[in-house]
């Protein structure tokens, strides 16, 4: 009947910072299911960009690394990057959401070993650490991405420029032509955990 069905809806968890990704762990160690997205190519949010965190000051890393290993063991998280929550109407149990696919440049066959970066002519300011430095167009988000792939600021990239997809040894692991898609789904509940701006 409709209980069953509405049992069965995901819960949608709108960002993957260290908020968002306790949700989505907890809820899936309670047996539901979570669909995780996040807008930036890899999980952790704004922690990742700390020294130390309070209270015992260790590096961020230590804490995600514990989240991210979480987060690989269970099968009831879809994590979805480089989406975004574009709309939201309310249905009977839950809610009926439209998310924002960002065009994924960098498949999941990308085994992140770097031949696509020492390849790149191209530079942006770096986004994870606020724009402070240069790093090439494609290039691994930082040293603890998860998931550990590769992303690409395409429109970066000089006309025509293939070099990365030439350099890039593994078949189907750099798409040039990714689009942006939409894609619908109904949820029983909405989690926003959308973080801060410094």
């Amino acid at each position: 009947g409709p209980a069953v069905t509405e049992a069965r809806r995901p819960i949608l968890v709108v960002g993957a910072g260290i908020a968002g990704v306790t949700a989505a762990v907890e809820a899936a160690e309670a047996g539901q299911d979570v669909v995780l997205v996040e807008r930036e190519p890899s999980i952790g949010g704004r922690v990742l960009r700390n020294h130390q965190y309070f209270p015992k000051l260790c590096p961020p890393s230590c804490g995600m690394e514990i989240n991210t290993r979480r987060l690989s063991k269970t099968p009831l998280v879809r994590a979805l990057t480089r989406t975004e929550l574009a709309g939201a109407e309310r249905i009977e149990g839950g809610w009926r959401v439209t998310l924002l696919r960002r065009a994924e440049h960098v498949t999941a066959a990308c085994t992140a070993c770097g031949d696509c970066t020492k390849a790149c002519p191209a530079t942006v300011p770096d986004p994870f650490n606020l724009g402070l430095g240069r790093v090439p167009a494609i290039r691994l988000p930082h040293l603890d991405a998860w998931p550990r792939r590769y992303a690409m600021d395409r429109a970066a990239c000089p006309a025509g420029c293939r070099a990365c997809a030439d350099a890039c040894k593994v078949k189907g692991a750099i798409d040039l032509d990714a689009r942006d898609r939409e894609e619908r789904l109904d949820v029983s509940a909405v989690v926003v955990a959308t973080g801060w701006a410094p």
